[in-house]
């Protein structure tokens, strides 16, 4: 069976509505090569189309709590899993620029035509990704706390120990490295992974996970990430520490730059990299906020931003 949606023909057994256990809504795509891509839908269904990619050691669900904010600013958030993560098929050797061939196949699923895009952490490479590889498409990108292509930046010195450590595994030793990630983050009970997350966080991160009113709510967006077991996760490390595939010189569109003051997770010398390699870029930095609070208390703040000056 088929129909018509904002523009595009979509086949509907191509797209399985779905939700966790808890009740969480969330869709699956078939893409073309047999995989099914894990995506959820937060804010005004016919509201202005964003594609948002999610942290690391993370999912489709770090941005759940803010939905409502987004159905008051008439935007359509889509936040898909990335393969491997929450309800993702895995993907053996992917690359930083296989994520596009993914959004796009998702955009037209969605009938989107132009859309912005926004990363976040981790996710922040692939929104460049995006905007690099989809250029006819994505009006403007927006990163938060944002990951630098190590080729760029030429030091992991300045990144917090436990990711220096992943990397080192992730590379070298991957099975120590899915063992290690199983152990810390499949096998431990939410209070404790709670806790081990907080050791790095400024102040204003730790009062977010704690406004979520219990441990296990304040970790869902980690555990789900996992869901699967922890190869997804090793692979977006090996990921990482890849060259991606592409300048940022050769970004063609709009990029706009945000930074917590108090981010303690990324070297406070990455927006200045950043924007070197990308001189037309707006930058914003934000007082009072860490790493995870410019994501929760400023997103719908950085996307209405996004979406006017496009």
């Amino acid at each position: 069976m088929r129909f018509w949606r904002r523009g595009g023909l979509v086949t509907m057994t191509d797209v399985a509505p779905a939700q966790t256990t808890d009740g969480r809504a969330f869709s699956v795509l078939s893409l073309a090569d047999g995989r099914g891509l894990a995506y959820a839908e937060y804010g005004d269904p016919a509201g202005r189309p964003v594609l948002y990619c999610h942290g690391g050691l993370a999912s489709r669900l770090d941005v759940a709590p803010l939905s409502a904010a987004f159905a008051d600013q008439g935007v359509r958030l889509i936040s898909p899993d990335r393969p491997g993560i929450g309800h993702s098929s895995y993907q053996r050797h992917r690359t930083l620029l296989d994520w596009p061939a993914d959004v796009a196949q998702l955009a037209d699923a969605l009938g989107m035509g132009r859309f912005a895009t926004v990363g976040w952490s981790a996710g922040g490479p692939y929104a460049l990704a995006c905007g690099h590889a989809l250029a006819d498409r994505v009006s403007a990108v927006a990163v938060l706390g944002t990951a630098l292509p190590f080729e760029v930046v030429g030091t992991r010195k300045g990144l917090n120990r436990p990711d220096r450590i992943m990397l080192t595994l992730a590379t070298r030793v991957p099975p120590v490295a899915r063992a290690t990630l199983w152990l810390t983050m499949v096998a431990a009970p939410a209070q404790a992974l709670e806790r081990s997350a907080g050791r790095a966080l400024s102040p204003a991160d730790r009062a977010v996970l704690a406004s979520a009113g219990s441990p296990a709510e304040a970790v869902a967006f980690m555990k789900e990430s996992v869901r699967q077991g922890t190869r997804g996760e090793v692979a977006e490390y090996v990921v990482f520490a890849r060259p991606w595939g592409f300048a940022l010189e050769d970004i063609p569109v709009p990029v706009h730059v945000w930074e917590g003051a108090e981010d303690k997770l990324l070297p406070p010398a990455y927006p200045r990299i950043l924007l070197e390699h990308l001189p037309g870029a707006t930058f914003t930095m934000v007082p009072g906020e860490g790493h995870i609070s410019l994501l929760r208390n400023r997103l719908p703040e950085i996307v209405a931003a996004l979406l006017d000056a496009d």
